[in-house]
């Protein structure tokens, strides 16, 4: 996964609605933050890790990158928010996890978020970038997939600035 290219993507969308909606960046970062909660939200419920009272399946793989990618988009822009220049991906990869694995990781993520809005650290923001990272991997998705999705996320993201979304 080329991060810095996306890194720069996303850089140049928060720039664009910046401009386009007349906003100041440094105003939007804990709405960022509640948004990437939002996010997670949304991709937990699609994998439904920790629905144990119930039998449906987890959704469609490409259903559940899109989430996951949405997710993404939001912790590139709080990594740039925080300062942060350049990413590195984990080296460690993580194989597909249980469940109770990625229910753990999604708690961890909640957590770590949450801390984020008391205290912008840099070394914060490069742990929740690791630690998402690593709940993509635990999901299955290669950082190919990752990329892949994101990219066209992106396409659809200008897409709608395009259309006054």
């Amino acid at each position: 996964m080329n991060i810095k290219m996306l890194m720069n993507m996303q850089r140049n969308l928060n720039e664009r609605i910046l401009r386009e909606h007349n906003l100041k960046n440094e105003e939007l970062y804990k709405k960022r933050l509640l948004a990437f909660l939002v996010e997670l939200g949304e991709l937990a419920n699609e994998t439904r890790s920790f629905k144990y009272w119930s039998m449906k399946p987890a959704s469609e793989e490409n259903e559940i990158l899109e989430e996951y990618v949405d997710g993404l988009h939001f912790v590139l822009s709080i990594c740039l928010d925080l300062g942060i220049e350049a990413l590195t991906l984990p080296t460690e990869r993580t194989e597909k996890e249980d469940n109770d694995i990625i229910t753990d990781h999604f708690l961890g993520l909640y957590e770590h978020t949450s801390k984020l809005a008391e205290h912008r650290l840099i070394e914060s923001g490069l742990l929740l970038f690791e630690k998402y990272i690593i709940l993509g991997e635990a999901l299955g998705f290669t950082y190919e997939q990752i990329e892949e999705s994101y990219l066209k996320k992106n396409e659809v993201n200008h897409a709608r600035q395009d259309s006054g979304y």
